[in-house]
């Protein structure tokens, strides 16, 4: 009779532990996990006439500044380069005279110049801090502390309409209170609320490749705003325009404190990361704060598992499949515990009246049933026993 007590107790368990199992993850989780995503490329154009000791050195100073990061710099002697893959990036007009840096992005669709030289200085004492540029800045440094950090960062690259500015800063900061207010209904803690950090038109060109990186490519005259999180993740489009309004901030925004089975799109919840540093000091101290290694091949297993399904969801928290456009993220999109009250709706799109929607029932409603019914039986099976003993 103990051993089936015992035998059931452990199944009881069991199915308790499947529900904490699946909701252990949320998107912000999800974006310090990197499940694949392509590198940043560098590559450093020389002429062929360069020594080989200077070209060896200058490949050093490249491989020791992007060393432990999302970047890959390989250097090409240009007629190298016109042979190869790098062909397609070499800069319009470049002979070989003065090298070059570009920058490619992971999707290999844009590219931005590294200048190298300055007059008067041999390029190997410039080289440094050229490079180093790519993933060091004054402005992004602060910035990607508070991303790494706290639930998130509304970031506000202001325009030269200083009223627009204010008004665009104003707006976040009502957006952050909103989620502020909100972050004790989640299913998985966030301890740091999200901020809101500022980049001014002055400083643009400081932070010219930070910036370049998240599709932010020129001051405009009203401000544009990024939303970042986890790894350096840009979680959703740029915002300007008619685009850059409070309800889209908020939309983008609530995702990340939401269960990582919401049915988001993957590749809003695994956005294109900016370059930066990924150390092991770092590494230890974001696992220490998650309170798992995202760089554990299991945890990356279990996370690519539970990004593959489809379907609508199972937990409390899970929604039906969000689209992969902020239009339909604005339209279709329904939150769980950060859900407000008033989401957005487009014209034309109303729902069914006619079809009434069957009750939703959620995993643990089920797992309690089952599990209700198994003592049950469990229940009989004892009581048969002991009678049989008697």
């Amino acid at each position: 009779m103990d051993h089936w007590s015992k035998r059931l107790a452990v199944l009881l368990a069991c199915l308790l532990s499947l529900e904490a199992q699946a909701c252990r993850f949320n998107v912000r989780d999800v974006g310090f996990v990197d499940l694949g995503s392509e590198p940043y490329s560098l590559y450093i154009f020389v002429g062929d006439s360069m020594p080989e000791s200077e070209r060896e050195s200058l490949q050093s100073i490249a491989t020791a500044t992007f060393y432990d990061s999302n970047v890959k710099a390989k250097l090409l002697p240009l007629g190298q380069a016109r042979q190869g893959g790098g062909k397609v990036f070499l800069p319009d007009g470049f002979t070989g005279k003065t090298p070059v840096a570009v920058l490619v992005s992971p999707d290999q669709e844009k590219t931005i110049p590294i200048p190298l030289v300055k007059d008067g200085v041999p390029i190997l004492q410039t080289a440094w801090d050229a490079l180093e540029s790519v993933l060091d800045s004054p402005r992004r440094n602060g910035i990607l502390r508070k991303v790494f950090d706290c639930y998130g960062v509304v970031l506000v690259v202001e325009g030269s309409d200083v009223a627009q500015n204010r008004e665009i800063r104003s707006m976040a900061d009502v957006v952050v209170s909103g989620i502020t207010a909100k972050l004790p209904e989640l299913e998985k803690e966030i301890q740091q609320p999200p901020v809101v950090e500022v980049i001014s038109a002055e400083a643009f060109e400081a932070e010219r490749a930070f910036l370049w990186s998240l599709g932010i490519h020129k001051v405009l005259d009203l401000p544009q705003v990024v939303i970042l999180y986890g790894r350096g993740r840009m979680i959703g489009p740029v915002l300007s325009g008619e685009r850059l309004s409070q309800s889209s901030v908020s939309a983008i925004l609530n995702t990340i404190g939401l269960n990582c089975e919401c049915g988001l799109d993957r590749k809003w919840m695994q956005g294109v990361m900016v370059p930066l540093k990924w150390d092991r000091d770092r590494k230890q101290e974001i696992a220490k704060q998650l309170g798992f290694n995202p760089e554990s091949p299991e945890i990356r297993i279990e996370m690519s598992q539970i990004l593959a399904k489809s379907g609508a969801g199972q937990g409390s928290n899970r929604s039906k499949i969000v689209g992969d456009t902020l239009d339909e993220l604005l339209t279709g999109y329904r939150t769980g515990s950060l859900a407000e009250h008033t989401a957005p709706v487009s014209l034309g799109q109303a729902t069914e009246p006619s079809v009434k929607e069957k009750p939703q029932f959620s995993t643990m409603t089920w797992i309690v049933f089952v599990g209700t019914a198994i003592l049950a039986i469990g229940g009989v099976i004892l009581l048969r026993a002991r009678r049989r003993d008697l």
